[in-house]
């Protein structure tokens, strides 16, 4: 049975990669619990707590619907607080993956500690351009544990987030690490750009809902192709001294 906390994440993981769009109800109340096989008391407070963040509004007698952004070019704009992988933040659009190298191997002593393993717990090592209507979009560098699930080259041409997710896997926390660096030899060929452009790079580790660290990656984005938004949402005492 889920927490509803991890309802709450999961349903704002897709409101805000547009699996539930602006303006469109939520599924009922019967039908979350069903999905989550939780209570409705459990749903009911899972969507409290997205309703007093502004994600979503109650209609009487109509259920819940996702609120409009503010602006249209909030559109354009991938929020930080969700997976960033492009089949997430981009479902609505041609997502393709060019697989540049796959293999396992055993850990360096970074990938040890941002996955909590030993060196001799063997990890995938995945490298994969990620391409929007057959545009380069990022250049991702992933490493995995071979333990979590069996992977393979046809799996590694979609979502990797939807195929653990099927296997009982959901990131449900990550840290994050965001700068501006120039592209090597290697970026700059692999997304088809000059050597030396800029480009933002997300370092992540992500943790699924046991709080096991699950991945370690280094995401690289041409600097003109995405823009990332973060909102922060403050929650007022109910008095103030």
């Amino acid at each position: 049975m889920y927490l509803y906390s991890e309802i709450y994440s999961d349903i704002k993981k897709d409101i805000l990669t547009n699996h539930y769009r602006a303006g469109k109800p939520l599924p009922t109340q019967k039908k979350l619990a069903e999905t989550y096989h939780t209570s409705r008391l459990t749903i009911k407070k899972a969507l409290k707590l997205l309703q007093d963040e502004g994600l979503i509004y109650s209609q009487q007698g109509s259920g819940s619907f996702v609120r409009a952004r503010a602006t249209e070019d909030d559109k354009e704009l991938l929020p930080l607080d969700a997976p960033i992988g492009a089949t997430y933040s981009h479902r609505d659009q041609n997502i393709s993956s060019k697989l540049l190298y796959f293999d396992a191997r055993l850990p360096n002593e970074t990938e040890q500690k941002n996955l909590a393993i030993k060196s001799n717990e063997p990890v995938y090592d995945i490298k994969r351009v990620r391409l929007i209507n057959d545009r380069y979009y990022s250049l991702e560098h992933t490493i995995m544990p071979t333990s979590i699930a069996p992977l393979d080259k046809d799996i590694l041409k979609g979502s990797i987030y939807d195929y653990l997710g099927n296997r009982g896997i959901q990131l449900t926390d990550a840290r994050r690490i965001l700068y501006a660096t120039e592209a090597d030899a290697e970026t700059a060929d692999a997304l088809d750009i000059k050597k030396d452009s800029p480009v933002l790079v997300i370092e992540q580790t992500a943790y699924d809902q046991k709080g096991h660290a699950f991945e370690y990656s280094v995401s690289r984005f041409i600097h003109d192709h995405s823009r990332f938004v973060l909102n922060i949402h403050r929650k007022l005492p109910d008095f103030l001294g």
